[in-house]
């Protein structure tokens, strides 16, 4: 219950209970000797570590009692340097007692894991200088603390470690709040020291003592296993190194050498078997930050299977191996070459559509419709409904009066004392006499000469950054909702046919106004589907070793065209897909749509415009409407792909899979 990391618990009175009881079985493992007989006020008790203490009195014994109890309510409270205090005020009070200087010693780790705590917590929130004061606090308690190697300094650690491996700790508090600590070192694989030098053998007999004796020629000391064939050999080799007579050696007689240190070795037949029992084991932790999940499944699947026999654990992003020296060197150069960065592409997509309109109308509006009249009728009509101005104006000498209707309507109309619209719209006057026709149009004659021209271009630019063989989508538009169908809720078919069931009532309500209410309380649910409106673009690019880069596209254009079916609304689609290999830094053209109408109208007399030489139409009305989508890839590879064919060759353990 007092680790490191120990947390509240509850009630208070149970961690006092664990403390006391830690602590007992602490001062109990000093192996403290029976206390000598004291007299009733004072007593020797014996000392820490079994040497014989000073004379305490019952006095100093409560006092250092009640103190010690203080101080483990304050450690209960996270409040250790109160609580180291309070145990050394203890222990000088009554040396005799082993459990106060073991209390120290808790005290004092306590303090330094709290420490380390609040500084972990202070880095992960950015306030690095606040991280390296607690830290420092830490170092001065105990510099050789394992947990506050953990955490120097690169430079620090080393060479703390370098010392702290073999020195005692070096705290400054006082003797009796030293404890003890436990020095760890992680072990890296064991190799053999043989001399230097060469040396010549002349050796006949059996394997078992020819073998004793090579290895010893070279300072090597050699346990032989009980696997080793017994044989008869002659060795004879001169002026040969180590490594040369180990070779000829284990090729006459089918061994390897399984170092217990520099000097000493297990020699074994070499098989398999052999190999799973003598073989040391190391362990390694593997950090692969970055990888996404898969592929780093995949990367630990693939370690499995290449090499047989190994223990690997993983977690998040790292990977643990268990395995001999000679298979985690083949798999650290088998990870070297999967943890290359892979390359990225950049790919730049534009996008240009031009549409262009133009509306032309140019020619004459000719009356298409026309009406005759008399003339003189129309005159008398008109001098009839203005007597009285026409004797006025005969009286002034304006009109004469031997002037005829038609002379009298005209001065009239020319002077402006009368209006006549029949009289405006009159294009011609054919005839005479009482026959005197006159001719009118309805329209207006007018002449037409306009020219309506639009041009709309529009850009858009995209550019997409992926890794090589990953794929990626860019998307730039709205979804937009789109109802496929409707659910309702009103009452059904067979349920509608109790309204005909006439004045029949249900608790005196008839069943027709039951009916008519849920009916006015139906509800219709409709099913939505969202549509990508706008750009839709899919790209997976493929860096190759000559450089051009494989891409495999997907681009889709949606819009609304305006219309509806049954109220659902017609979407105006267009969809490339392709597969396209392109040198980088040059443009591909994806597509190129040309959509062109024209629409034309004219308009002559009938029966004129189909003689020859009246063919020319006396109105041209014509639109043209033009429309161009074109859609330009460019990739750049912003960083290259390792440019080797083959990796180096690994050497891999005897009696792996596969040999």
């Amino acid at each position: 219950m007092l680790c490191g990391t120990h947390t509240r618990c509850a009630p208070r009175s149970l961690c006092l209970l664990a403390l006391c009881a830690t602590l007992a079985c602490l001062a109990h493992a000093q192996d403290t000797p029976p206390a000598q007989p004291a007299t009733a006020e004072t007593q020797s008790p014996a000392g820490y570590g079994g040497l014989p203490g000073p004379a305490v009195s019952k006095r100093q014994q409560r006092q250092a009692q009640s103190i010690y109890l203080a101080g483990a309510k304050k450690l209960d409270r996270d409040d250790a340097g109160a609580a180291q205090v309070d145990f050394a005020h203890a222990a000088q009070l009554d040396p005799g007692n082993a459990t106060y200087p073991a209390a120290v010693t808790v005290a004092r780790d306590r303090r330094i894991t709290l420490l380390v705590r609040q500084a972990a917590d202070a880095r992960r929130s950015g306030d690095e200088n606040k991280a390296q004061t607690l830290l420092a606090q830490a170092r001065n308690i105990d510099p050789a603390n394992p947990l506050v190697l953990e955490h120097l300094e690169p430079a620090m650690s080393a060479t703390t470690q370098a010392g702290a491996a073999i020195k005692p700790s070096a705290s400054t508090d006082s003797p009796l709040t030293q404890g003890w600590r436990i020095q760890a070192e992680a072990a890296g694989p064991t190799h053999l020291a043989p001399s230097p030098g060469t040396q010549s053998f002349d050796l006949a007999g059996d394997s078992y003592d020819v073998i004793r004796r090579v290895l010893e020629a070279y300072g090597i000391r050699a346990i032989l296993d009980d696997t080793v064939v017994h044989k008869n050999l002659q060795f004879h080799m001169e002026n040969v190194s180590y490594a040369q007579a180990l070779n000829a050696i284990s090729t006459m007689t089918g061994i390897f050498l399984v170092p217990v240190d520099t000097t000493l070795a297990i020699v074994a037949n070499n098989d398999e078997g052999t190999h799973k029992r003598l073989d040391r084991q190391l362990q390694e932790t593997i950090f692969l930050p970055g990888l996404p999940p898969s592929q780093f499944q995949e990367t630990v699947q693939m370690l499995r299977v290449l090499f047989d026999g190994i223990t690997l654990y993983q977690r998040q992003d790292t990977i643990i191996v268990r395995a001999p020296e000679a298979t985690i060197t083949a798999l650290n150069r088998t990870i070297e070459g999967l943890s290359q960065p892979s390359g990225e592409v950049v790919i730049e997509v534009r996008l240009y559509e031009v549409d262009t309109s133009k509306m032309v109308n140019a020619g004459a509006n000719v009356p298409t419709q026309f009406g005759l009249y008399n003339v003189d009728q129309a005159a008398a009509q008109l001098v009839s409904q203005n007597a009285s101005l026409v004797q006025q104006a005969i009286a002034q000498g304006l009109i004469s009066s031997t002037a005829s209707n038609f002379e009298i309507a005209a001065a009239l109309i020319g002077s402006g004392l009368v209006k006549s619209s029949l009289l405006n719209s009159t294009i011609g006057i054919f005839g005479g006499g009482i026959m005197r026709t006159g001719i009118t149009e309805t329209g207006s004659l007018g002449i037409n000469l306009g020219l309506n021209s639009s041009d709309t271009r529009t850009l858009d630019d995209v550019q997409l950054r992926i890794a090589d063989r990953q794929e990626a989508t860019f998307r730039e538009g709205s979804r937009y909702p789109v109802t496929s169908s409707t659910f309702s809720s009103g009452l059904t078919g067979a349920a509608s046919s109790l309204a005909g069931l006439g004045n029949q009532t249900i608790n005196g309500v008839p069943i027709s106004q039951i009916v008519a209410q849920a009916s006015q309380s139906a509800n219709t649910i409709p099913q939505i589907t969202y549509e990508n409106l706008g750009i839709t673009l899919t790209a997976t690019p493929t860096i190759q070793k000559s450089g051009t880069i494989n891409l495999n596209l997907d681009l889709k254009l949606e819009a609304l065209t305006g219309n509806a079916v049954n109220n659902i609304p017609v979407l105006a689609s267009r969809d490339f897909k392709s597969t396209l290999t392109v040198t980088e830094g040059q443009s591909a053209l994806l597509s190129s749509m040309v959509s062109s109408s024209e629409v034309g109208a004219m308009s002559g007399l009938p029966g004129l415009s189909m003689l020859p030489g009246f063919q020319v139409p006396i109105n041209d009305n014509v639109q043209k409407q033009t429309m161009q989508l074109v859609v330009v890839v460019t990739p750049h590879i912003v960083r290259s792909v390792p440019n080797q064919m083959a990796g180096p060759l690994i050497m891999l353990p005897l009696g792996s899979a596969g040999q």
